[in-house]
């Protein structure tokens, strides 16, 4: 894996963490919102390697004291080599750096390398919500997952 390194995406950067996006997810988020999403209170970074392709990126919203993992990708070819652990890892010391108490995310159940990486992460189970997640023929779980910071 070549070089990689973090970089806040801002408006005038974020032509490719959108497209990425776009690749991660069924159901994407559309540019708007992506764009909507690189003001505070959200904050957003990608780890690019050294051609400055974009191999990974997060979006996570603080809210008072508590922080959301909103969205959070992999691009398939860099899957299995541990960037999404480093994307988690920077995504906790930003939230810890806005001095959020908690932090929260939502995953499909059905992806199961998040949730084990989750979980081995700190993050604990809350709770299970029902028909969350859009499908091509209907609705899928969530599960609501937090980690307490600042310990």
């Amino acid at each position: 894996m070549n070089q990689l390194q973090f970089q806040e995406i801002q408006p005038e950067n974020y032509d490719a963490a959108f497209k990425l996006q776009t690749t991660c997810h069924a159901f994407p988020w559309s540019q708007a919102v992506f764009v909507d999403c690189l003001t505070p209170p959200y904050f957003a970074w990608q780890l690019v390697d050294e051609n400055d392709a974009v191999q990974g990126y997060y979006v996570g919203l603080l809210a008072a004291v508590e922080a959301t993992l909103m969205d959070i990708g992999v691009a398939q070819s860099s899957r299995g080599q541990g960037l999404g652990r480093e994307l988690v890892k920077h995504f906790l010391l930003e939230c810890n750096k806005r001095q959020a108490l908690d932090a929260w995310l939502e995953v499909r159940v059905s992806n199961k390398p998040a949730i084990a990486l989750y979980h081995d992460m700190g993050f604990e189970t809350i709770e299970t919500r029902k028909n969350y997640y859009p499908l091509a023929d209907g609705k899928e779980d969530a599960l609501i997952m937090k980690i307490e910071l600042g310990k």
